[in-house]
Protein backbone atom coordinates (compact mmCIF):
# COMPACT_ATOMS: atom_id res chain seq x y z
CA UNK A 1 0.00 0.00 0.00
CA UNK A 2 1.20 3.43 -0.76
CA UNK A 3 -0.09 6.74 1.04
CA UNK A 4 -3.23 4.58 1.94
CA UNK A 5 -3.76 3.11 -2.19
CA UNK A 6 -3.52 0.18 -2.81
CA UNK A 7 -0.97 -0.90 -5.71
CA UNK A 8 -1.77 -3.76 -8.19
CA UNK A 9 1.74 -5.75 -8.68
CA UNK A 10 1.12 -6.64 -12.08
CA UNK A 11 -0.35 -3.42 -13.28
CA UNK A 12 2.96 -1.99 -11.80
CA UNK A 13 5.60 -4.12 -13.29
CA UNK A 14 3.35 -3.39 -16.86
CA UNK A 15 3.63 0.57 -16.22
CA UNK A 16 7.48 -0.24 -15.03
CA UNK A 17 8.67 -2.25 -18.36
CA UNK A 18 6.78 0.54 -20.74
CA UNK A 19 8.23 3.33 -18.57
CA UNK A 20 11.47 1.77 -19.49
CA UNK A 21 10.90 1.09 -23.01
CA UNK A 22 9.52 4.82 -23.39
CA UNK A 23 12.88 6.12 -22.18
CA UNK A 24 14.96 4.18 -24.47
CA UNK A 25 12.69 5.32 -27.25
CA UNK A 26 13.34 9.01 -26.76
CA UNK A 27 16.96 8.62 -25.61
CA UNK A 28 18.58 6.23 -27.86
CA UNK A 29 21.47 6.40 -25.87
CA UNK A 30 20.61 5.17 -22.75
CA UNK A 31 22.29 2.36 -21.41
CA UNK A 32 21.77 0.14 -18.21
CA UNK A 33 18.19 1.88 -17.73
CA UNK A 34 16.50 0.17 -14.57
CA UNK A 35 13.47 0.83 -12.79
CA UNK A 36 14.61 2.97 -9.46
CA UNK A 37 10.87 3.89 -8.55
CA UNK A 38 7.10 3.95 -8.70
CA UNK A 39 4.01 5.10 -7.48
CA UNK A 40 0.29 5.31 -8.01
CA UNK A 41 -0.65 9.00 -8.22
CA UNK A 42 -3.26 9.95 -5.45
CA UNK A 43 -6.19 10.18 -7.93
CA UNK A 44 -4.90 6.67 -9.29
CA UNK A 45 -4.98 7.97 -13.08
CA UNK A 46 -1.44 7.59 -13.24
CA UNK A 47 1.71 5.79 -12.74
CA UNK A 48 4.74 7.89 -11.76
CA UNK A 49 8.41 5.95 -12.18
CA UNK A 50 11.20 6.75 -11.90
CA UNK A 51 13.82 5.42 -14.42
CA UNK A 52 18.03 5.46 -14.06
CA UNK A 53 20.02 5.09 -16.86
CA UNK A 54 23.78 6.45 -18.18
CA UNK A 55 24.47 8.25 -21.34
CA UNK A 56 27.15 5.90 -23.79
CA UNK A 57 29.06 8.77 -24.11
CA UNK A 58 29.53 9.29 -20.23
CA UNK A 59 30.52 5.29 -19.81
CA UNK A 60 34.48 5.31 -19.69
CA UNK A 61 35.93 4.72 -23.01
CA UNK A 62 38.86 1.95 -21.39
CA UNK A 63 38.49 0.01 -18.15
CA UNK A 64 41.70 2.03 -16.50
CA UNK A 65 39.34 4.89 -16.93
CA UNK A 66 36.52 3.16 -15.53
CA UNK A 67 38.90 2.88 -12.10
CA UNK A 68 38.57 6.81 -11.54
CA UNK A 69 34.76 7.65 -12.34
CA UNK A 70 31.98 6.44 -9.98
CA UNK A 71 29.10 4.48 -11.98
CA UNK A 72 26.75 6.43 -9.45
CA UNK A 73 27.96 10.03 -10.61
CA UNK A 74 27.09 9.01 -14.40
CA UNK A 75 23.73 7.83 -13.57
CA UNK A 76 20.96 10.12 -14.79
CA UNK A 77 17.51 9.77 -13.37
CA UNK A 78 13.61 10.58 -15.20
CA UNK A 79 10.45 10.71 -14.08
CA UNK A 80 7.86 9.29 -16.34
CA UNK A 81 4.15 9.97 -15.92
CA UNK A 82 2.22 7.85 -17.29
CA UNK A 83 -1.47 7.16 -17.88
CA UNK A 84 -2.47 4.16 -16.01
CA UNK A 85 -4.91 2.67 -18.15
CA UNK A 86 -2.86 2.89 -20.89
CA UNK A 87 0.72 3.13 -20.28
CA UNK A 88 0.93 6.20 -22.35
CA UNK A 89 3.42 8.44 -21.92
CA UNK A 90 2.19 12.08 -20.35
CA UNK A 91 5.14 13.86 -19.29
CA UNK A 92 9.09 13.32 -18.70
CA UNK A 93 11.41 15.01 -16.84
CA UNK A 94 14.58 15.02 -14.82
CA UNK A 95 13.84 13.57 -11.36
CA UNK A 96 14.44 15.62 -8.29
CA UNK A 97 14.14 14.55 -4.76
CA UNK A 98 10.90 15.29 -2.80
CA UNK A 99 11.38 18.02 -0.39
Amino acid sequence: MVGGLVMDVSSAQAAAKRAVEILVELIPEARYAALEGIELSEDETSWRVVVGYVLGSDLPATALAGLTTSPKSLRTYKTLILDRATLELKRMELYHEPA
